[in-house]
């Protein structure tokens, strides 16, 4: 049934893509309509890949609670992406969604910093996700800014370091509680 299968050479992706311009295929597409009793705000995944690693592009849907001014930014990244991708039917979301499934594309990804509390220690922490920006058609140009990164506000750094010494007064508190050097 799988004959030669020593002549097969297997590469090894475990890298993500990170910040920069990438030539990428996309190798599938999942909606959050697919995933039973999820709640949160609508988006559409695009799993794409190069010889550098992959990456997953969530774009956020449009729901009742989009305001319009979203609705319309979230609907023209979407229309752009599978625009990208060689679409040209775009009556139905879902039809396009899978039109793009083998086109290869180029992607502008960034970094964009946010602060969260650590789900084993709750200490304060401040993490870097990768986002995609935009798209374009294979072998366009797009011109790679620093400016798309995104590093925390200065409110959200205020509010990191507040949480982050409230963190530490409390763990000194608690860690003198009880404790006697007899």
């Amino acid at each position: 049934m799988f004959p030669d299968l020593e002549q097969i050479e297997l590469k090894e992706m475990s890298s993500y893509l990170q910040a920069g311009v990438h030539t990428v295929k996309v190798d599938s597409v999942k909606s959050s309509e697919s995933i039973e009793g999820y709640l949160g705000n609508p988006y559409t995944e695009f799993k794409v890949s190069n010889e550098n690693g992959i990456a997953s592009l969530r774009l956020g849907g449009v729901d009742k609670t989009t305001s319009p001014a979203a609705s319309n930014i979230r609907r023209k990244i979407f229309k752009e992406f599978v625009a990208s991708a060689g679409v040209k039917d775009f009556k139905s979301w879902i039809t396009a969604c899978k039109s793009t499934i083998g086109a290869t594309i180029e992607v502008c990804l960034a970094n964009r910093e946010y602060w969260t509390n650590d789900k084993d220690s709750g200490e304060p922490v401040i993490k870097t996700i990768t986002d995609f920006k935009f798209s374009k058609r294979q072998g366009q140009y797009i011109e790679w800014l620093e400016s798309y990164n995104k590093a925390l506000k200065p409110s959200d750094m205020e509010a990191f370091k507040a949480a982050r010494d409230a963190y530490i007064a409390a763990s000194t508190t608690e860690a003198g509680v009880g404790e006697s050097p007899f």
